[in-house]
């Protein structure tokens, strides 16, 4: 049950963090593209979205449909977006090389696009730019809330793991003049219930802006503790706990806590509160293993637990039980 949901997601969650840009909407014009917006399209038009000529941020083109039959109008936004945009220094989201070889209507409002293989010699930054665009100009078309992209007729993967169906709130607009790649995205928290004495698994949606590395967000949802909604979760570590300072060298996590970390949560095992740090951060694809100072010092115990060492993902500490979003 654990192994497969750290399987699937924290795969994900390295790419994201790996791509970091901004997805802001600005103006036609090359010279002022970053101080200005693009126009607002008017009733009846949609937008066709494009990238930047620095290849760094979303714009887009109002355009009308021609067509009002679905069919026609996804090959209609399908040949705007091949051609590229009309105005002078955007630059079309699928890179020139890129073919479309089909889209096919699926059910429960999702679209099926099939790429030729050059899809996947695209940089990560043009790639997920690409995918941005294609879904929220797709996704303008009444009756399609989806998309999933082939390649070859193989679903797309990203570092192993399957791109899945996406929606444009899977990319989010900034226009605040932030360079980090806005996105929500799914983590795993580690909390305990009322014996505390298990870990119980939390699926969380962040947002991700870019100026945080995962290992904090993460972190900071652990101390800030389960959701309202959560009533049969609890804490596992002082709610007064500070971060220090995080990084992952090699591997290996290093994570520097304050010293209200060494206060514990009544009622919950020594285990429990340090594991439910270490196997969070272990849900992050890149670590493989936590070490744990206090106030920039290394500490021989927590309680009776060993914390002077390396430690390591462990799975027998998680119960059955899910706690979702």
């Amino acid at each position: 049950m654990k192994i497969s949901v750290r399987e699937k997601i924290n795969k994900a969650l390295t790419a994201v963090s790996m791509i970091l840009l901004v997805l802001t909407c600005s103006s036609c014009s090359v010279s002022d593209s970053k101080n200005m917006r693009d126009p607002e399209p008017e009733e009846g038009e949609i937008m066709i979205y494009c990238i930047s000529p620095e290849h760094d941020s979303l714009h887009w083109e109002n355009t009308v449909l021609k067509n009002t039959d679905m069919a026609l109008q996804i090959d209609e936004v399908r040949d705007l977006l091949t051609e590229g945009p009309k105005e002078t220094g955007h630059v079309r989201a699928i890179a020139d090389n890129v073919g479309i070889i089909s889209c096919k209507i699926g059910k429960d409002e999702q679209l099926e696009i099939d790429f030729n293989a050059d899809y996947n010699q695209m940089d990560s930054i043009s790639e997920v730019l690409c995918r941005a665009a294609v879904v929220k100009t797709f996704c303008q078309i009444e009756g399609i809330s989806y998309v999933e992209f082939f390649v070859e007729g193989e679903p797309l993967t990203i570092n192993d793991m399957p791109a899945g169906l996406m929606s444009p709130d899977d990319f989010v607009d900034n226009s605040s003049g932030n360079y980090g790649f806005d996105q929500n995205v799914k983590i795993v928290v580690y909390f305990t219930d009322d014996k505390g004495k298990m870990l119980r698994e939390s699926l969380l949606k962040v947002y991700i802006d870019g100026t945080k590395p995962l290992e904090e967000i993460v972190l900071e949802e652990l101390i800030d503790g389960p959701l309202e909604s959560q009533q049969d979760l609890r804490t596992t570590i002082n709610p007064k706990t500070v971060i220090n300072r995080v990084r992952t060298y090699d591997g290996i996590c290093y994570v520097d806590l304050s010293e209200e970390f060494l206060s514990k949560v009544p009622g919950v095992t020594d285990d429990v509160a340090v594991y439910s740090v270490v196997n969070t951060l272990c849900e992050l694809s890149g670590v493989t293993k936590v070490k744990i100072t206090v106030a920039g010092t290394e500490r021989k115990y927590f309680g009776k637990l060993p914390l002077n060492e390396f430690l390591s993902y462990r799975p027998e500490l998680i119960t059955i039980e899910k706690a979702g979003e």
